[in-house]
């Protein structure tokens, strides 16, 4: 959009500051984010979850529609309804590392940090690079919950060894490193998350400008 986001951002802010009850609620909708799953995602997998609950109907041992299903599930942030959905599969491919990886995610997903590692583990095992690293990423996450900072360091490490175009992931990484006492190594990753940032193609910096906000706030922060 260019510069339109800033001409509309005004606009809004405009508008917004002359009725408080808009600024309430753009508030309220911010703080129940995380709960609240992506409009966008509810309306455009509304017919693809219709399809993929015919296809196992019709073939109960479709694991290729279980796996698909359990992915939109997850990112309608019903992690429960995913994991139904991946025990079934993983039945029939308990090895496959894609099933795993989205379990060890589903399990995250549910408040579930210390049962998400183990099949985490057991996709980097299988398959390290898959997914660029996500794993890694996802067992990070799980493990800065359960407070084992030092290993979460190190799945950091690897993830960005695996994606080196990642914002993302510098950034968690200095927040690890920050909270170990590692100001140098934190300083090192969020410049290594801006530096990153800049050689992004314009659409890969639309998909991560939220994650080059955070590292500039972490920045200020350190």
């Amino acid at each position: 959009m260019g510069y339109w986001t800033y001409y509309l951002a005004l606009f809004f802010l405009s508008y917004a500051l002359a009725r408080p009850w808009v600024m309430l609620g753009a508030v309220i909708f911010f703080a129940l984010r995380p709960v609240l799953p992506d409009p966008w995602v509810l309306w455009a997998t509304a017919g693809r979850i219709r399809v993929l609950k015919s296809q196992i109907a019709v073939n109960p041992s479709n694991v290729t529609a279980r796996r698909d299903l359990a992915r939109i599930y997850i990112a309608r942030l019903r992690p429960g309804a995913a994991q139904s959905l991946l025990d079934e599969a993983r039945a029939r491919h308990p090895n496959d590392p894609e099933l795993l990886f989205l379990t060890g995610l589903a399990r995250l997903r549910s408040g579930d940090a210390e049962g998400a590692l183990e099949p985490l583990v057991r996709t980097v095992e299988l398959e390290p690079r898959l997914l660029y690293g996500e794993p890694f990423r996802v067992a990070a996450e799980a493990l800065v919950k359960l407070g084992r900072l030092e290993e979460a360091e190190d799945a950091l490490d690897r993830f960005v060894r695996i994606n080196s175009s990642t914002v993302e992931g510098y950034t968690r990484l200095a927040r690890v490193r920050h909270d170990r006492g590692n100001t140098a190594g934190a300083q090192e990753a969020i410049e290594e998350a801006l530096e990153t940032f800049t050689q992004m193609p314009g659409y890969q910096r639309r998909k991560q400008i939220g994650w080059w906000l955070r590292a500039h706030l972490t920045k200020l922060t350190m």
